[in-house]
């Protein structure tokens, strides 16, 4: 005989104790939008602060020379829709679409090349590209319609993968945007006023002191100083064997033969090789051969020099960048007869420095080895 178990109805709640419940969900669910949103306001409050830029007509650190290129830059920046120049390189260390956008020298001249034809056409030029330790001009910071939420998510309202060629025919009618090196623009033109430069970036507070602080301790002003660029090239450099980018095959050789050089252009300027001698370069081995170097003092960062693939690199890169542009003359390396590798004859962030810093051809040596 089978027998069957009575049906209980699960025990009834007691009213007060469901309102409990509901109190204590409540509370939670509060408290965890609260929190969510704190850190919401946090990150807005933070991207406001660096995605700010240097004030708009804040003439005060620019060159002399350079105030009427900011004038009709700025006054250009009145017109709308704009040029949206775009690169995602601060997303590579998180998550989101990854654009290296090449190496800073590449990058800033593409970046530079564009400013100029916006000022030719006086055409509005924004950029979605934050430069690490460095700020934008306010008036040329790009700002998504997402706003904070698509800074959280990686996010924009245009597709950022987008290689497409920048229809000149709408330029200055209707809202554009471009990767750094994903338009063939015909009127793109291959110099530039450095005057440009001086007038959208800026150094932030925290990269101008290290400038100032390195400077200082390089003598000052009052004291006459040799910039050299010893660029060895990727493959050397960042073990990058597939660019076969490798410019210097004997790094002690060519080092010793950039020191002549550099002594060389010191007798030129001053009559004597008896100067503030400092050396940037892209290699670490390069650094830790000149206390075997016993024929001058050579002073450097002590930064170890790594990938442009990576973000850690570049804050140090474009210190180095300002501080060659302070000096007073320079030594650079153009790449070697032999050499197998696709590259402009003399790296473009050489020819950066050259540029911002306003040489003249009699202050500039180029160090040739084979």
């Amino acid at each position: 005989m089978v027998q069957i178990k009575p049906k209980h109805n699960p025990p009834t709640r007691h009213p007060a104790r469901v309102l409990l419940i509901l109190k204590h969900k409540k509370a939670c669910i509060i408290s965890t939008c609260t929190l969510l949103l704190f850190l919401y306001l946090q990150f807005s409050i933070n991207y406001i602060k660096e995605e700010q830029g240097v004030k708009i007509y804040d003439v005060s650190h620019l060159p002399q020379q350079c105030q009427e290129v900011a004038t009709k830059f700025h006054k250009c920046q009145q017109n709308s829709p704009p040029l949206v120049l775009a690169c995602h390189r601060k997303w590579c260390s998180t998550f989101g679409h990854c654009d290296p956008c090449a190496g800073i020298g590449d990058r800033t001249q593409r970046m530079l090349q564009f400013a100029a034809m916006a000022v030719d056409k006086c055409v509005r030029m924004e950029f979605d590209y934050v430069p690490l330790g460095l700020n934008v001009v306010s008036d040329a910071v790009y700002r998504d319609p997402l706003g904070y939420a698509g800074e959280v998510l990686h996010k924009r309202s245009y597709d950022v993968s987008a290689r497409n060629a920048l229809d000149m025919n709408k330029l200055g009618k209707e809202r554009l945007y471009s990767h750094f090196f994903g338009s063939t623009v015909s009127s793109l033109k291959q110099t530039y006023d450095p005057c440009l430069f001086h007038t959208i970036l800026q150094p932030n507070v925290n990269l101008q002191r290290e400038i100032d602080t390195t400077l200082s301790n390089l003598g000052g002003v009052e004291e006459k100083k040799i910039g050299i660029h010893f660029r060895t090239g990727d493959s050397i450099a960042f073990g990058m064997d597939f660019t076969k980018d490798k410019r210097v095959s004997d790094l002690k050789g060519s080092l010793d033969k950039m020191l002549k050089c550099a002594q060389n252009l010191s007798e030129k300027l001053y009559h004597t090789t008896e100067v503030t001698y400092y050396l940037a370069t892209d290699n670490s081995q390069v650094k830790d051969l000149l206390p075997k170097m016993d024929n001058t003092t050579v002073h450097t960062l002590p930064i170890r020099p790594s990938s442009y693939l990576k973000s850690e690199g570049e804050k140090d890169a474009w210190l180095e960048l300002y501080l060659l542009s302070q000096m007073d003359g320079l030594v650079m390396n153009p790449v070697s007869s032999n050499y197998e590798g696709t590259a402009f004859r003399v790296s473009t962030f050489a020819m950066l420095v050259k540029n911002i810093g306003f040489f003249e051809e009699d202050q500039v040596m180029e160090c040739a080895f084979g």
